[in-house]
């Protein structure tokens, strides 16, 4: 008994080793997530976004052939940033949203088990690039001054092979209290 515990306790931490949650610190809180399959999905920024000013991670998909032969590069990025304590999920949601226009298909709350977090709201939604209809998902977190915004957008016809992984995604993002 003495050496199956450790075996098993072992075993355990290489079972979930792929669900380990990752970390950065921005604007005073600890943003926690699990990084998505790094054989599909490159990082390709991590740190201060120069123009924004914000903490951006982005990860963007290997590319995807469509049925019209277009490689796709699906993305999933991360974006924090402060915001006034006076401004609450859904102030700060709806300033983004007026930022991001797209058709929302449905609502994403943490009681529907879209979030972690408590402190969230989402869309899942669609847009059209030219002809192209792209799905979004796009998920507003709140934790003291800070304010996430994760927005994960693949085109319509290959939305099918990543949106696990975004949901994924999504659902992963919390802080660290």
């Amino acid at each position: 008994m003495k050496i199956l515990v450790p075996v098993m306790l072992a075993f355990l931490n290489l079972a979930f080793a792929a669900e380990a949650q990752e970390t950065f610190t921005a604007y005073g809180s600890t943003v926690m997530y699990t990084r998505p399959d790094p054989s599909q999905w490159n990082l390709v920024h991590d740190g201060i976004d120069a123009k924004s000013n914000a903490f951006l991670l982005m990860f963007e998909h290997n590319p995807i052939e469509d049925a019209e032969g277009r490689k796709i590069r699906p993305v999933m990025a991360l974006i924090c940033e402060t915001v006034p304590e006076a401004i609450d999920v859904i102030k700060y949601s709806i300033g983004k949203r007026v930022q991001v226009p797209f058709d929302v298909k449905e609502m994403l709350t943490p009681q529907r088990g879209n979030f972690t977090h408590s402190n969230s709201v989402g869309y899942e939604g669609e847009y059209k690039r030219g002809a192209v209809v792209h799905k979004v998902l796009v998920g507003h977190l709140r934790h003291k001054v800070a304010g996430v915004q994760v927005i994960c957008d693949s085109t319509d016809g290959v939305y099918d092979k990543v949106e696990a992984d975004m949901r994924a995604f999504l659902f992963s993002i919390t802080f660290k209290e």
